[in-house]
């Protein structure tokens, strides 16, 4: 997914993410300012395209593909 494609909220996330960290949803809304429910619509939508994965203790991360043109 091309970086002109994500919403706001979208964008906003992948830059907290791109450090590397892996963050909850809770922990990415508070960073943010944001609702846990805008966060976690951003993030699931970011799952189906393929940039962001969530393991199994629901902490994200921004996929390897992603994190390596992420500059």
């Amino acid at each position: 997914m091309s970086t002109e494609n994500l919403t706001d909220v979208e964008q906003r996330v992948l830059d907290v993410l791109a450090p590397g960290g892996l963050l909850t949803a809770d922990t990415i809304a508070r960073n943010l300012n944001m609702s846990p429910w805008r966060v976690a619509r951003a993030l699931n939508s970011l799952r189906r395209n393929g940039d962001a994965f969530r393991n199994r203790h629901a902490q994200w991360r921004v996929t390897v593909v992603k994190s390596k043109c992420v500059v």
